[in-house]
């Protein structure tokens, strides 16, 4: 390995597949392998070169300068924000994640999956999520600094069909490995990947499909993550406008239903707040 490697993903983007894969890569070119958050606090140590840092939600502050140094090329992953969102439900509604079973102080000491799993439609359920853990997920996505020279920008949607391997390997070919490392690096994409073993009966891994959007959004759903995170999408290059909101199909939200009292700002106010986001943030040790 020329360089050292840097990988950075962000919750329900391929977190999982990302760190099974290159934790092997690791293993089998002796490189040291670093998990960012369980090493944080001696960091300095732990990076033995030549080694692989994986961080699951991209979040480097204390240690930013690492991501500037000549030694080091970056992978960072994205997501379509909308299918972050629909995998984050699905997965906090049953995981066994620590965190969403923690009671939060001050709120009826009631955990995360128990509030919920307590609404009653499944509209409520995405405006909370909306409004707490998957808030500050795409917050992150969107903060973090694009256009950096050393950093191959990936998209989850482009990996998860790369079933010839070819936006892969030109991410390996960027990353610095070798033409004997990306033979390596190819037979563990292919082995851990969602089209191959990591998919079949993993538990972290509910179906890894792209635009899942377009099936469970509603037209209501829409206008509410359109309310609340506006040029998001743009931002991150999925929209050229907000025009995918009217190609959603299913009975159309009245035109006074956002962001009145009855319509998706309401709600997103009502349900709960960020305390819940700070509360991950601060007991979660994974992703």
């Amino acid at each position: 390995m020329k360089n050292n490697v840097v990988i950075a993903t962000h919750h329900k983007t391929g977190t999982v597949w990302m760190a099974t894969v290159f934790k092997a890569i690791a293993e089998d070119l002796g490189a040291t392998y670093v998990d960012y958050w369980a090493e944080r606090e001696n960091l300095a140590e732990a990076l033995k070169p030549p080694f692989v840092l994986f961080n699951y939600d991209s979040d480097f502050r204390g240690h930013s300068d690492l991501l500037d140094r000549d030694d080091v090329r970056i992978l960072h992953l994205i997501r379509d924000p909308r299918d972050v969102l629909i995998s984050a439900l699905h997965y906090h509604c049953k995981s066994g994640e620590t965190w969403l079973h923690e009671p939060v102080p001050g709120y009826d000491n009631i955990t995360y999956q128990r509030r919920l799993n307590a609404f009653a439609t499944r509209h409520e359920q995405y405006v909370f999520e909306m409004e707490n853990s998957t808030f500050s997920t795409l917050r992150d996505m969107q903060q973090w600094r694009y256009g950096r020279a050393n950093c191959f920008e990936a998209r989850y949607e482009k990996m998860r069909l790369d079933t010839e391997m070819k936006y892969w390997s030109g991410a390996m070919d960027f990353l610095g490995f070798d033409a004997a490392e990306q033979q390596i690096c190819r037979r563990r994409f292919w082995q851990f990947s969602l089209f191959g073993n990591l998919g079949r009966g993993h538990k972290h891994v509910r179906s890894g499909d792209v635009a899942q959007w377009k099936r469970e959004f509603t037209p209501t759903l829409a206008v509410a993550f359109r309310w609340k995170f506006p040029r998001l999408l743009q931002a991150l290059g999925y929209e050229p406008d907000d025009r995918w909101v009217g190609r959603v199909k299913g009975p159309r939200p009245s035109s006074n239903s956002a962001p009145k009292l009855s319509g998706p700002a309401s709600l997103l106010k009502r349900i709960a707040g960020r305390p819940w986001e700070r509360f991950k943030a601060a007991s979660s040790p994974g992703a």
